[in-house]
C-alpha cells in the first residue's frame, strides 16, 4: 500500500519526509537511529534500517610473463569489488607481495606452489571525505620537500616517491568504496574527479622533484611550486567546505600566474638550450598543478548544484 508524504524543506538544501508511525514502531526505530536509503536504477528509492551491500566478487587471474598487465588487472579487480582474488602461475608470491604494498587491506589466506588465494578486507562504512583529506595532507607535505629538493636536498626524492605511493593507495581504495557502496552515483563521479586530480598532483611532484635534482639548485622553481601549492590548497579547501565562494582560490591563482610570467620572460633570457628545456617542462608541471586545481574547484561546484533544489539556482 502507498503512503502519500509531503516533503518538507528546512534551510536552503534539505528536505524532509516522515516515515509512517507503523512502519517505525514495526521495526523498532528509535530517536538517533540510522537508517539507508538507496536510489534504484529507475529512480526510486528504498529506506532499510540495514545497509545493502553488494556481494564481494571472486576473481582468478593467470599472472603471465607482463607483470605490467597482470598488476594492473588485479587492481582493476580490486576497485571492481573483489572479495578474494585468487593468482594462478609462476612467481605468483612475488606478485602478491607486490600487490599487498599496492593496496590496502589485501592478504594472503591461502597459497600453494602455484596458486595463491588473496582476501580483501571490507572496509565498513568508509570516510570518503576523511580519505580525500587525508590524500590532500599527504600532497600537501610533498610540496616542501621538493622545496628542499630544489635547494639542493636530494635525499628528500626518496620520502616524496613514498607518499606518492601512499597517495596511490588511498585512490585505489577510495574508488573501490566508490564502485561498491551504493553511494549517489551522480556525487560518486565528481568526488573521483578530485580524487584523481590529487593523486595526479602527487605523480607531477614525484616529476618535478626527479627533474629539479637534474637542474640544479633553483630558487625561482621553489617559488613556483609553493605558488602551484598555494593555488592547489585554496582549491582543495574551497571543496572541503562546499563553498562556492572561490574567493581565495583565484586569488592564489592570479598570484601564480604573475610569477609565471616574470619567470616565462626570465627564462627567454635564457642561452643554455639544453637548461631552457629543462625549465621549461619543470614549469610546465606546475602549470598541471594548477590546472588540476581548476578540476577540483570545478568538481566542487557541479556538486554544489548536483544537490540543490531547482529554484535554488543562484548559488546563494
Amino acid at each position: 500500500m502507498e503512503t502519500p508524504r509531503k516533503v518538507q524543506v528546512t534551510g536552503r538544501n534539505t528536505f524532509i519526509v516522515s516515515l509512517p508511525r507503523e512502519w517505525v514502531e514495526k521495526r523498532n526505530i528509535s530517536r538517533g537511529d540510522p537508517i539507508y536509503l538507496a536510489e534504484k536504477s529507475d529512480g526510486t528509492i528504498s529506506i532499510s534500517t540495514k545497509q545493502e551491500k553488494k556481494e564481494l566478487k571472486k576473481y582468478v587471474i593467470h599472472v603471465t610473463e607482463d607483470r605490467a598487465t597482470v598488476i594492473r588487472n588485479i587492481i582493476s579487480a580490486y576497485i571492481g569489488g573483489a572479495g578474494k582474488i585468487v593468482l594462478k602461475g609462476k612467481q605468483v608470491n612475488t606478485v602478491a607481495e607486490t600487490i599487498r604494498r599496492i593496496l590496502s587491506g589485501v592478504e594472503i589466506i591461502n597459497e600453494n606452489e602455484e596458486e595463491i588465494e588473496l582476501g580483501v578486507q571490507s572496509f565498513d562504512n568508509l570516510d570518503i571525505d576523511g580519505v580525500l583529506r587525508r590524500e590532500f595532507n599527504v600532497t600537501k607535505s610533498m610540496f616542501s620537500l621538493v622545496s628542499q629538493v630544489c635547494n639542493g636536498d636530494e635525499d628528500a626524492i626518496t620520502e616524496i616517491t613514498k607518499k606518492e605511493q601512499e597517495v596511490d593507495r588511498l585512490f585505489i581504495l577510495l574508488l573501490r568504496d566508490l564502485v561498491i557502496s551504493g553511494r549517489s552515483q551522480k556525487e560518486n563521479i565528481f568526488r573521483a574527479i578530485v580524487a584523481k586530480s590529487i593523486e595526479k598532483i602527487g605523480d607531477h611532484l614525484v616529476d618535478l622533484s626527479k627533474n629539479a635534482a637534474n637542474a640544479g639548485i633553483n630558487p625561482w622553481l621553489a617559488e613556483m611550486i609553493h605558488s602551484a601549492g598555494e593555488t592547489y590548497y585554496a582549491a582543495f579547501e574551497t571543496f572541503a567546505i562546499s563553498d562556492l565562494d572561490e574567493g581565495k582560490y583565484r586569488s592564489a591563482k592570479a598570484k601564480y600566474l604573475e610569477n609565471y610570467k616574470k619567470v616565462n620572460n626570465l627564462l627567454k633570457k635564457e642561452k643554455d638550450q639544453t637548461k631552457m628545456f629543462i625549465f621549461l617542462l619543470l614549469l610546465e608541471k606546475c602549470n598541471k598543478i594548477v590546472r588540476y586545481s581548476e578540476d577540483i574547484i570545478e568538481s566542487n561546484t557541479d556538486i554544489i548544484f548536483t544537490n540543490m533544489s531547482g529554484e535554488d539556482n543562484d548559488g546563494k
